[in-house]
């Protein structure tokens, strides 16, 4: 759950599931005379826009905090269940599609790096940790074996291929959620792949109420729209999940838009 704090006090409850939706939309139309279309093209914009898949069951009861106020995923401290969630997300993009789920992989791999460069982090997390990523490992393995003699698959399991269709996946993601809480109203996202073979770029992301800019550019169309809904809730902070929960499910939707330009 991503929860917007809205300038009237309102609260925006949007799904982590929505957002990567609209993570495929920024990278949809990626593609253009300076920057290579990713391909498998299908398959990669399948793996960004399930990529937080994972959280749908919590989703459906979504938490509180200890103070009443609604649980958003940057608040979720919980090692084992985060985990979980990533290791629901990939098993469940597996059987849609094997490469999109290994996106999944890589993604939540390349997240868990940085907390294993933490000397501070406990011990018993970091032994999870690190099981959870010897889980990927082997399955990049298992996957690249089946797909071996694969004309399409098999170029694309490389590794400059994949961690390339893995960033674009972290471009989407992290311009989505820079608009939708919203973070700073600028950034520079790096490592935005070129040619899909290991030429990457920063692009610096802008944005208002209204509008999105990147520049470089990297679409091939001239402009285009994004957008996100969530559920709107005038109560803050809730004495029970249970009625929480009921807000939620009676609570209007609102939907909010930005216009995609160059920067």
């Amino acid at each position: 759950m991503i929860v917007r704090e809205l300038p009237n006090g309102q609260l925006l409850c949007i799904h982590q599931t929505s957002h990567a939706l609209m993570a495929e939309e920024l990278c949809r139309h990626w593609g253009n005379r300076d920057f290579a279309r990713p391909e498998p093209y299908a398959a990669v914009m399948l793996g960004i826009a399930q990529h937080d898949n994972g959280w749908y069951e919590w989703e459906l009861q979504p938490k509180l905090r200890v103070d009443g106020y609604p649980e958003d995923f940057l608040h979720e401290s919980d090692v084992d269940a985060k985990l979980q969630l990533w290791r629901r997300g990939i098993d469940r993009l597996h059987a849609q599609h094997p490469y999109a789920a290994l996106m999944l992989s890589r993604h939540a791999v390349l997240l868990y790096e940085g907390d294993l460069a933490n000397a501070a982090l406990p011990a018993e997390a970091r032994r999870r940790t690190e099981e959870f990523a010897d889980e990927q490992a082997q399955l990049l393995a298992t996957v690249r074996t089946r797909f071996a003699g694969d004309p399409i698959y098999a170029p694309a399991l490389r590794d400059q291929t994949l961690d390339a269709n893995t960033w674009l996946l972290k471009f989407g993601d992290s311009a989505s959620l820079q608009v939708i809480i919203p973070w700073a109203a600028e950034r520079t996202l790096p490592h935005c792949p070129v040619d899909f073979c290991g030429a990457d770029t920063p692009i610096m992301m802008r944005h208002d109420a209204q509008t999105i800019t990147f520049d470089p550019w990297p679409f091939g169309v001239d402009a285009f729209e994004v957008s996100i809904h969530g559920k709107l809730l005038e109560q803050r902070t809730f004495h029970t999940g249970a009625a929480y929960h009921a807000a939620l499910a009676q609570a209007p939707y609102l939907r909010l838009a930005w216009q995609v330009t160059p920067g």
